[in-house]
């Protein structure tokens, strides 16, 4: 007998003795198709039948057979329906749980333990939640869901509940600044798929006060819900794709804390992200380019009544008004302009033959396929004239881009996208050395023609593996770029190593980044945003790492392991003002200063007036100038602003733009540009 379980036998031989009375449940096969098993537990005669410290629940017992057991998802459900988990996401490609005991009396996690976990160790849900005035007479339930189905296969042995003196009780919960999440399933282990229904209430006071759980709803109603993610599933903290419904079951669109109304929600759990923030702070500087991203907000999530530490509730990408604002693709619309957009496309893991096409040119890999996926409408909604129309308008930019002529303004790759968006979404993946860039997660998306004819880039998605939260492809250093390493990781579209081949596009991304690090990108902003969010989730994250203890341990694939949060956050921001710093060095291209453009040229074309406030004309000496197309230009070379056929001396409104130095692009019919700076004083 080793060191491990001769200690774990005398810990069972001592408690024994303190143990009022022990039940032993029923045994049985664990089904491998998705649903949950339960074993059921009847108990009558426990005495003293109340739980609490004095007298409850000290340890649980399991002896369990399957040959992954990092697919199973262990609870007990106690008669009250406190819900408790044991286990869930331990012990790889292992086989066994070996009467594994867990209890509050030591202080082993069983994070801590390894296969076959022959030994005593602490659950992730502490047992003192079923300890609480409630009866221990009736059913109990030991509930097991393979959450990866049809792949291999177990049973259950033996279970046992050891009921006895100074029984653990639950710490009473403190309140949270952040606002509380509700959700109830019946007990029932929320699973990979299908969705499954359920309530929400949530809980956010506008006066200020703190949350609690028992605090009145400002919103209550049905949800159907499903675990999400690709990797992070094998995490025991999952994420969750959930849909607000009426009491019929149909989507029903609401606002979830003060975000604009839908039916579809992302419940993102940070785990191998232990700042909470990567996600988030993504997101936020994404919106502060002017580009649409996901909004999120922070809260502590509960699931049938077992607290589960800091969420983030993020809207899903889709077409949406206040989402992803393009034109609905509806299955009739095959003819014309309506046929020419509403598609949002992205670069990902595919669901199936008609989830997507196939890219002409070959990634990084020439051997594997850039599978390019149909997200809204998905694949099997879709007529096949739209996959049609889409796929060669793909193809065609493609085409362009890889050309001799790609950097032609006419007959190049410039005529298909929207450059600032392939521009932004550049340095965001960039700032981030996003090990998963550009080939997961990379949504794109096109109107229709009369709207805007071009393919633009975002929204910004999935950065939980980035700002130094990786130990793979060199995407944990601060220098190098990431859609080189996450090339050298995986088959990666060689579309942005293409761009950077173009001399127009290197002095526009210098321009933008230029601009950026003096606003949205100064490294006073960026920081100044992490500490700000890092000091309201830090009492939330002290509990956040009560229930999930992974601080001080590697979680796959963190490169820093932090002991502390504090620590977390300072080597987020160590790292992002580190990045800044190499980008600074690196960005290629020029930029012209806006200063290099003169005042006033020999053209006979004025602007006035200049410096201008809301408004301003455009005054010419030649007779033959009728009309000029105009673009208006900021400072860091982004057209802000386009108008067409603009007669002399029309007003032309500029309140919406903020004050700065502007450049004016005046296109004549006769071919000729002529550029102006404004002023600008709003």
């Amino acid at each position: 007998m080793n060191t491990k379980s001769v200690l774990t036998y005398l810990y069972l031989l001592l408690a024994a003795s303190s143990y009022a009375q022990a039940y032993e449940g029923p045994g049985g096969i664990i089904t491998d198709d998705g649903v949950s098993n339960d074993y059921l537990l009847s108990i009558s005669d426990l005495n003293p039948d109340i739980l609490d410290e004095n007298h409850g629940l000290v340890s649980v017992c399991i002896t369990i057979s399957h040959t992954w057991l990092s697919d199973l998802d262990i609870r007990l459900i106690s008669p009250a329906g406190d819900n408790l988990m044991l286990t869930s996401g331990n012990g790889g490609d292992s086989d066994a749980y070996e009467n594994t005991c867990f209890t509050m009396s030591v202080p082993v996690h069983i994070l801590d333990g390894g296969p076959p976990f022959d030994g005593a160790y602490r659950p992730f849900t502490p047992l003192g939640n079923v300890n609480n005035g409630q009866s221990g007479n009736g059913t109990w339930i030991l509930r097991i869901l393979d959450t990866y189905a049809y792949a291999d296969g177990g049973q259950v042995l033996s279970w046992t509940l050891n009921f006895g003196i100074h029984a653990p009780v639950a710490a009473p919960f403190p309140g949270s600044v952040l606002p509380i999440i509700l959700l109830n399933t019946d007990n029932y282990t929320i699973p990979n798929e299908p969705k499954i229904s359920g309530s929400i209430y949530v809980i956010s006071n506008e006066s200020g006060a703190l949350n609690h759980p028992d605090d009145i709803p400002v919103f209550e109603g049905h949800m159907a819900i499903e675990v999400r993610g690709s990797s992070s599933q094998q995490f025991p903290k999952k994420s969750y794709s959930m849909e607000t419904q009426d009491e019929e079951g149909n989507d029903l669109e609401t606002s979830l804390l003060g975000l604009p109304e839908e039916e579809d929600w992302i419940l993102y759990s940070p785990y191998t992200d232990k700042s909470f923030l990567r996600d988030a702070v993504t997101y936020q500087l994404g919106n502060e380019l002017g580009e649409y991203a996901p909004r999120a907000k922070a809260c502590e999530l509960y699931v049938n009544g077992d607290y589960q530490g800091i969420y983030w509730l993020e809207e899903k990408i889709k077409r949406d008004k206040e989402r992803v604002d393009i034109a609905k693709l509806n299955p009739v619309d095959t003819l014309g302009d309506e046929l020419t957009g509403g598609y949002l496309l992205k670069v990902d893991r595919d669901d199936g033959d008609v989830s997507y096409f196939v890219s002409q040119f070959p990634g990084t890999y020439s051997d594997m396929q850039i599978r390019i996926v149909y997200e809204d409408p998905e694949g099997q909604d879709m007529h096949p004239k739209q996959k049609e129309y889409i796929s060669n308008y793909f193809e065609d930019f493609e085409a362009a881009l890889y050309s001799d002529d790609f950097t032609d303004e006419a007959l190049g790759y410039r005529r298909y996208v929207d450059l600032k968006s392939v521009i932004d979404y550049f340095i965001i993946c960039e700032l981030g050395h996003n090990v998963d860039a550009y080939r997961l997660s990379t949504f794109f998306y096109k109107d229709r023609n009369s709207v805007d004819s071009t393919l633009h880039f975002g929204p910004l998605w999935d950065f939980n593996l980035s700002y130094g939260n990786v130990d793979y492809c060199h995407s944990q250093y601060v220098d190098g770029w990431a859609f080189n390493d996450s090339g050298g990781c995986d088959n990666t579209p060689l579309w942005w190593a293409r761009f950077l081949e173009d001399p127009y596009y290197q002095d526009r991304l210098k321009c933008r980044y230029d601009s950026l690090r003096q606003t949205v990108l100064s490294t006073a902003h960026v920081l100044g945003y992490i500490d700000s969010m890092a000091n309201v989730l830090d009492p939330a994250a002290e509990r956040n790492y009560d229930r999930w203890p992974i601080l001080s341990r590697y979680i796959w694939p963190n490169f820093f392991i932090g002991a502390t949060y504090e620590e977390e956050i300072n080597y987020m921001k160590e790292w992002m003002a580190g990045r800044l710093e190499w980008m600074d060095a690196n960005i290629p291209g020029e930029c012209l200063p806006v200063s290099s453009v003169d005042e006033t040229t020999s053209s006979g074309i004025t602007l006035v007036p200049n410096p201008a406030v809301k408004s301003f004309v455009i005054r010419t000496t030649q007779s033959e100038l009728t009309s000029a197309d105009i673009n208006i230009i900021s400072a860091g070379g982004q057209i802000v602003r386009t108008i067409e056929s603009v007669i002399p001396d029309t007003e032309i409104d500029i309140a919406a733009l903020p004050s700065g130095v502007y450049i004016v692009m005046i296109n004549t019919q006769r071919g000729i540009t002529v550029q102006q700076k404004l002023v600008i004083l709003n």
